[in-house]
């Protein structure tokens, strides 16, 4: 299958005499020199394996009896989760922190430490100052269980399908600046990290405005390798912008399909799709060499990308003809016939998200290093 070849940089160039650049920014910014030069996959493969997480969404059937079998029984909590991941390979988790007391995150610390598993945490933002004490809460059991990175979505919905006009955006704007002013105080003072998804609402230089505003090293993005497409960004030139503020990822690969309305997109095991991920992995690993990789392999039928409709635009009036052709052209190009997993019936369901993680997992380690 053909590979995107998406090697743009997206970097502005460095002004180093500005007076109002940051101390971050321009650390990061500086750093980019030495990246200036083509990346190789092999020069950024470390000699020691790091093992590949999992993302909780990657088991959605299987989480919290969403569906049961004997055969592949769900996971009722984080540490029927871990134990699961380890038994199949994995180096680490992403989890949920909802709902934790104190002696659920003592437990998953102590099996962690003792499985050799590292633990990240999925936390939601809050959407009203009344919010900040639960917050709070689950950043100190995320905390207590050994959690130093907490994973978060800004808006939660994908932005084309629950924004319909540029005055519900820019309301989305001004909450999702309003949440980080509040919860950076939070962070500073329990030593944590706080990683915002590029969840198909941000675009590329909408978060990294977001982060440069503030200029705190508790805030930084979790990288989702697949994401951007969905709003008209090429993949690797997000990455190569993102990766200097990443403290996570979502690493996956994704197929289309051209649509009437559009084109379709799905998550597809590693090496099956359409993305770079040597390339994309050695550029995260040139900027961070001991970044985590965790994998967001979602058994699903496929998602639509409505970019042929008016309304797909009314929060996006500013994206030029040329970024959609790109798009588009890459998933002309690129285009497949993608699976739909409704069809199936539980057993065949829970068992093809088994195999989508299994596969992806043994691609990793053959061909990435984790």
């Amino acid at each position: 299958m053909l590979k995107m070849i998406t090697n743009k940089p997206m970097q502005q160039p460095i002004d180093f005499d500005h007076p109002r650049l940051p101390r971050r920014e321009f650390l990061k910014k500086a750093s980019l020199g030495a990246l200036a030069l083509s990346v190789s996959p092999i020069d950024a493969i470390p000699t020691k394996k790091e093992k590949m997480g999992i993302v909780i969404h990657a088991y959605g059937k299987r989480w919290q009896q969403q569906l049961n079998n004997e055969k592949f029984p769900p996971f009722r909590n984080a540490i029927d989760f871990l134990v699961h991941c380890h038994s199949i390979g994995a180096g680490g988790v992403q989890i949920s922190v909802s709902g934790w007391d104190g002696e659920m995150a003592k437990k998953l610390r102590k099996t962690s430490e003792e499985l050799d598993m590292f633990v990240e945490g999925s936390i939601g933002i809050p959407r009203k100052e009344g919010d900040l004490e639960k917050f709070k809460k689950e950043i100190q059991d995320g905390k207590a269980a050994g959690i130093k990175v907490f994973r978060t979505v800004s808006l939660g919905p994908r932005r084309y399908e629950a924004l319909r006009s540029k005055e519900e955006f820019e309301e989305f704007l001004n909450n999702a600046h309003q949440a980080l002013d509040w919860v950076v105080p939070i962070l500073e003072k329990e030593k944590v990290k706080l990683a915002i998804e590029n969840h198909k609402d941000w675009r590329t230089e909408e978060l990294l405005t977001a982060l440069r505003s503030r200029d705190s090293e508790v805030l930084g993005v979790t990288l989702d390798f697949g994401n951007s497409i969905a709003l008209m960004e090429d993949p690797m030139e997000t990455l190569e912008a993102l990766a200097p503020y990443t403290y996570s990822t979502h690493i996956k690969d994704m197929a289309v399909e051209e649509s009437p309305e559009g084109f379709l997109m799905s998550e597809v095991p590693l090496g099956q799709g359409i993305l770079d991920l040597p390339k994309m992995v050695a550029v995260c690993r040139a900027h961070k060499p001991n970044m985590r990789f965790n994998l967001e392999m979602i058994t699903r039928d496929p998602l639509l990308i409505p970019c042929l409709t008016p309304e797909f635009w009314a929060t996006m009036p500013t994206v030029k003809a040329q970024e959609m052709a790109a798009v588009l052209r890459m998933v002309k190009v690129n285009q497949s016939s993608l699976p739909k997993v409704s069809e199936l019936d539980t057993e065949g369901l829970l068992a093809a998200e088994e195999n989508n993680i299994i596969q992806s997992l043994a691609y990793a380690s053959k061909n990435l290093n984790l």
